[in-house]
């Protein structure tokens, strides 16, 4: 059986290969220790978190991820 190709996506300005039919919400387990307190935009849109599991990403896309501090 032959592995799928990977796709090159940019992860907060740095180029990541993810499989073909990869979720923001499977980038996000991979990339990320946290689940909760995060931000994520692909291409510059916002996404609310229910909608990263129905988020596919394709090749070029630029996804921010972004953690929440506390602090002052």
């Amino acid at each position: 059986m032959e592995s799928q190709p990977e796709h090159t996506v940019w992860v907060n300005g740095t180029a990541t290969s993810s499989g073909p039919g990869m979720s923001v919400a499977e980038l996000v387990r991979e990339m990320s220790d946290r689940q909760t307190g995060i931000a994520v935009a692909v291409n510059q849109s916002v996404l609310t978190r229910d909608e990263w599991a129905a988020t596919i990403l394709t090749a070029g896309d630029r996804v921010e991820i972004v953690g929440a501090v506390q602090g002052g």
